[in-house]
């Protein structure tokens, strides 16, 4: 009798959403996690073990508060985004943000969002001017933040300002001055 190999994945499939109250808008993301990953055999063990190799996650651009004046929603979707965690301290954590295809020249700000049973709650991630950035001229951005080991953010949003401006402790109102354009999974610190 032959044994069937085991297969242990590292990550499955995540479905991740956060409501504002009353449905009014929405962030959400379904992500298959399994993108590069490694199947290793011992041929001493019918064991097979798959682990991912890389540890960012992916950024998806959205339309949920709609598109900016002036921008097509084809274009607007063309945003990627990859964030990774790079330097782990005992209290927090270094965050790396690398984005393409955004608006060129673009006044950005990142947030965490956790969802709750009705509504969310949210803040800039990396507290306040530290969660600015802005694209170059060909809509490229790369940025890093610093946030708390033992934070509970579920979600990473980066939000554009059609205003040029960033609104403090609330990213202004959406749909209207600021959009969300990339969001994904918090990435934590392990």
């Amino acid at each position: 009798m032959t044994k069937q190999p085991r297969f242990i994945f590292s990550k499955t499939f995540i479905v991740l959403t956060a409501i504002t109250s009353l449905g009014i808008s929405s962030f959400g993301i379904a992500q298959e996690a399994n993108a590069g990953l490694e199947v290793k055999a011992n041929n001493d063990s019918p064991d097979l073990i798959a682990q991912n190799k890389d540890t960012s996650e992916q950024l998806v651009a959205t339309a949920d508060n709609g598109t900016p004046e002036g921008l097509t929603e084809e274009v607007w979707l063309a945003a990627t985004g990859k964030v990774s965690v790079l330097e782990i301290n005992p209290d927090s954590y270094t965050v790396m943000v690398e984005a393409s295809n955004l608006v060129p020249d673009g006044l950005y700000t990142l947030w965490w969002v956790n969802k709750k049973f009705i509504g969310m709650d949210m803040g800039p991630a990396g507290g306040l001017t530290a969660n600015e950035f802005r694209a170059d001229s060909e809509g490229n951005a790369t940025t890093t933040i610093n946030v708390p080991t033992n934070n509970n953010y579920q979600m990473l949003v980066a939000a554009y300002h059609g205003d040029d401006q960033t609104h403090g402790e609330m990213p202004g109102e959406m749909g209207q001055v600021t959009f969300g354009h990339l969001k994904g999974n918090f990435p934590a610190a392990n």
